[in-house]
């Protein structure tokens, strides 16, 4: 039995498949095997898949009619054979170390989940990309080299990266039965909280291994009606919380996730939609109400989440929001700017203040001087 199994789901990537799959062929931990499955591509990926089956056993090749990206990874997952379980999309790859790093870590701690950083590769500009968040500098040192759970990490559950691109111990998936969402975008979401909110052993490595790449003509950049998979996505979410009791305990975290994830789609979506996207948004979410978000959380919010969320609050159509966002945005800056103004002003009075005093305690100084050296005359 592999110790690790690796899902790599396949449609019409021959450009960027070599370069996964070589990702993983010259891994330095080698008990592993691979799952590609080739969800319905008409391109030549079943041709690469075939190539590098024929060469090296650990890799295996299921076929199937187009299930898109849930259906291709839960068809994978039917398939596995080892202890441990790794997502890996195929237009991304992984670093030559990654499941060394990610076996050692959970067989030192016996993890149930290993949640690591990663680095986006711009296509178009060949430039990696880092930020605190992918870094997951969301988490302190009192995390490293131990098991937590989302009990000891209250403040930051719904900050956490939640992409699917974790290692998971395969007995603990089993228990659950948790399955991707098909026919939905922003299925990761789903999948790694009802998961997450599960475990009693989760752990993190601090060196990125993952290079997650961008490009123009991927699911995640497009901003059609299949957008909308979002208010199904959330909604889920949070039906999952109430039924474990404790939608109560993240319910401030909980809706400035659903803001930073409304507002990530909004910017994104073809301006067609905009108006449907906000009505529903007004339909499905009560919350968008400024009543119900505790005062002092939501003063805690970077200033445009918080402006996309009262801007929804007061407006009832697409013109009426684009108004009320920008008034509400350049009125936080005018206030913002306002206020370091002020503080500024008031710093250069304490300075002019405290030059003042320099100045005479230097001439008081000088006289001092003057008057000892008439006195030694």
């Amino acid at each position: 039995m592999p110790q690790i199994s690796v899902v790599v789901p396949v449609y019409n990537v021959e450009k960027y498949l070599r370069e996964c799959l070589d990702s993983l062929a010259n891994q330095t931990f080698e008990d592993f095997e691979v799952i590609c499955v080739n969800d319905g591509s008409d391109d030549s990926s079943i041709d690469i898949l075939e190539e590098y089956a024929s060469e090296d056993e650990r890799f295996k090749i299921v076929s199937q009619k187009n299930k898109g990206l849930s259906g291709a990874r839960n068809t994978g997952m039917n398939y596995i054979k080892g202890r441990y379980l790794l997502f890996l999309d195929s237009d991304d790859w992984l670093e030559l170390n990654a499941l060394e790093l990610l076996y050692n870590q959970t067989n030192s701690l016996d993890s149930e989940m290993v949640i690591f950083p990663y680095r986006y590769f711009n296509q178009e500009t060949k430039q990696y990309e880092e930020n605190d968040f992918t870094k997951l500098n969301m988490f302190d040192s009192s995390v490293d080299n131990k098991n937590f759970n989302y009990k000891n990490i209250p403040e930051i559950v719904f900050r956490i990266p939640h992409e699917s691109i974790k290692l998971y111990d395969v007995k603990t998936l089993k228990k659950l039965a948790v399955r991707f969402p098909e026919g939905l975008n922003y299925e990761d979401a789903y999948f790694f909280y009802k998961i997450f909110f599960k475990l009693n052993k989760v752990s993190i490595i601090r060196t990125p291994i993952y290079n997650y790449r961008i490009r123009n003509d991927s699911i995640c950049t497009t901003g059609t009606e299949k957008s909308f998979d979002i208010f199904k996505i959330l909604t889920s979410i949070e039906n999952f919380l109430k039924e474990d009791e404790i939608y109560e305990s993240f319910k401030d975290e909980f809706i400035l996730f659903a803001v930073i994830n409304l507002k990530f789609v909004y910017l994104r979506l073809d301006e067609r939609f905009r108006d449907r996207y906000l009505e529903k948004i007004k339909e499905n979410y009560e919350f968008f109400s400024l009543n119900q978000v505790n005062k002092n959380h939501l003063a805690t919010w970077h200033f445009d989440d918080r402006v996309f969320y009262q801007a929804i609050d007061v407006s009832n159509n697409g013109i009426e929001f684009e108004l009320n966002y920008k008034k509400l945005y350049y009125e936080f800056l005018a206030n913002h700017y306002e206020g370091v103004i002020e503080q500024l002003r008031h710093e250069n009075q304490v300075l002019a203040q405290e030059n003042n005093d320099l100045k005479e305690q230097s001439a008081d100084t000088s006289i001092k001087s003057k008057f000892k050296k008439i006195v030694k005359l």
